[in-house]
């Protein structure tokens, strides 16, 4: 089980989308050329681009019990949620690319914490 946390007064979503629509550094654009919508076209299901998963945390906020969030009361964070596998995934995508920092949260993992 993963904890995520709030950490600021409210979430900054401008900011998480410009680290979400921001390239790394050294990361050569993937996709040149490609059109995954095109007719023939080998993959029928659309790309997964993190600006989807920030998509998804910025519903998960207003309705967390819908995507795998469970509200922690008495706890001395502004705000914070257990969550599930799938949403566990989502939100590691999220923090390696630095896109729940910009937000204002953090993510705190059973494995991540040194005992």
């Amino acid at each position: 089980m993963a904890v995520l946390e709030l950490v600021s007064s409210s979430p900054d979503w401008m900011g998480a989308l410009t680290v979400a629509l921001t390239r790394p550094a050294g990361v050569p654009e993937r996709r040149t050329g490609e059109d995954p919508w095109a007719p023939g076209a080998a993959r029928a299901e659309r790309p997964r681009r993190i600006s989807d998963d920030l998509a998804w945390l910025r519903q998960a906020f207003d309705e967390p019990g819908e995507h795998g969030l469970k509200t922690m009361d008495d706890t001395a964070a502004v705000a914070a949620w257990e969550t599930d596998h799938e949403a566990q995934e989502r939100l590691g995508r999220l923090r390696d690319r630095r896109v729940l920092e910009a937000a204002g949260f953090l993510l705190h993992e059973e494995e991540r914490i040194a005992v």
